[in-house]
């Protein structure tokens, strides 16, 4: 399963340079306490829109409600889902 997570542009920015600021600093906390890794989904893209989307794999519903509703709780967070199944065409 993979959670989605949206970050503003700036958090997604200081998260990716690893320096202290505030929301990225809780981000980096809570992943950490999960023992989660929070990994671009368009690695290396320079467009400010979708350098801010990232993903999470977890093993379960029940995590991934749990780290869904912490996230939310973070400035910085602008969203965070459940990714839907994969379905044929």
């Amino acid at each position: 399963m993979q959670i989605v997570v949206q970050l503003e542009a700036g958090t997604a920015r200081r998260f990716q340079q690893q320096r202290g600021e505030a929301a990225a600093s809780e981000l980096a906390q809570v992943l950490a306490q999960s023992g989660l890794t929070l990994q671009a989904l368009h690695p290396g893209s320079s467009d400010p829109v979708l350098s801010g989307f990232f993903h999470i794999d977890v093993q379960d519903q029940d995590s991934a409600t749990r780290v869904i509703e912490r996230l939310l709780q973070i400035r910085g967070v602008e969203a965070a889902y459940l990714k839907p199944r994969d379905e044929a065409p």
